[in-house]
């Protein structure tokens, strides 16, 4: 891929959400609102710990890890829904109807969230476990495992039988030669997130959709290329 594409990718993202931006709001709105409480919960215990003694600030993690990192949990399982119907609206496999409802489609298929839930330890363990090394190499493998449960649930959809860490090890094949093309991406967004940070928050209503959406067409493209690949592969071996 080249800068051309990441432009053309962001460009269809953008006007994608232009032209559907109440589906698109109200597909991402739940995440994103129990996002913001864990968000804010986090950051008053915080307050709150900082102002305490020691013996009290046990209970105040407690409570921190029992509320706030609840919330962000479930909205990153809210999110991870919305990403999965994001891709397959890009591919042209559903239609534009129920967003919220949607939201939830990663509880559709016990399968979705098993594979979800394995493959978000593994990778947070393995990132942890790089990053203990330097920053950097722990950033490098965040984007090489960062395809993983897409690649998992096509995997499932089409009948295969794949694990978690099968699905890791083909992410980290798959985004060989494309990590910077990601993390390039990826850093376009920083006005973005300046945008979302000067008002309060009410610019994510459209940065954050648009930015998931501008992630779900990189990964069709890149599923798409790698079956290119494949088939000139193939072509050649049947030469």
């Amino acid at each position: 891929m080249t800068s051309q594409d990441r432009t053309d990718l962001k460009a269809g993202a953008k006007r994608q959400i232009l032209d559907n931006y109440k589906f698109y709001v109200l597909l991402s709105i739940l995440w994103m609102a129990l996002w913001w409480i864990g968000n804010t919960m986090y950051t008053r215990n915080m307050n709150i710990i900082s102002q305490i003694n020691a013996g009290s600030a046990g209970f105040s993690l407690s409570g921190l890890f029992s509320f706030a990192g609840l919330f962000m949990i479930v909205a990153a399982m809210l999110r991870a829904g919305s990403q999965l119907t994001m891709i397959d609206i890009d591919r042209g496999s559903t239609q534009m109807d129920n967003p919220i409802q949607r939201s939830f489609m990663l509880f559709d298929k016990g399968q979705y969230f098993l594979g979800w839930l394995f493959i978000s330890i593994l990778v947070a363990i393995l990132t942890f476990l790089w990053s203990l090394l330097l920053v950097v190499p722990g950033i490098i493998k965040a984007y090489s495992y960062s395809q993983a449960f897409y690649i998992y649930r096509d995997a499932y959809d089409r009948g295969e039988s794949m694990t978690a860490l099968q699905a890791i090890t083909q992410s980290r094949e798959m985004m060989n030669g494309y990590k910077s093309f990601l993390f390039i991406m990826d850093l376009s967004f920083l006005l973005w997130d300046l945008l979302v940070v000067v008002t309060f928050g009410l610019a994510g209503l459209f940065v954050l959709p648009y930015y998931d959406l501008a992630r779900a067409k990189f990964y069709n493209q890149l599923v798409w290329q790698q079956s290119e690949t494949q088939s000139v592969a193939s072509t050649d071996d049947d030469r």
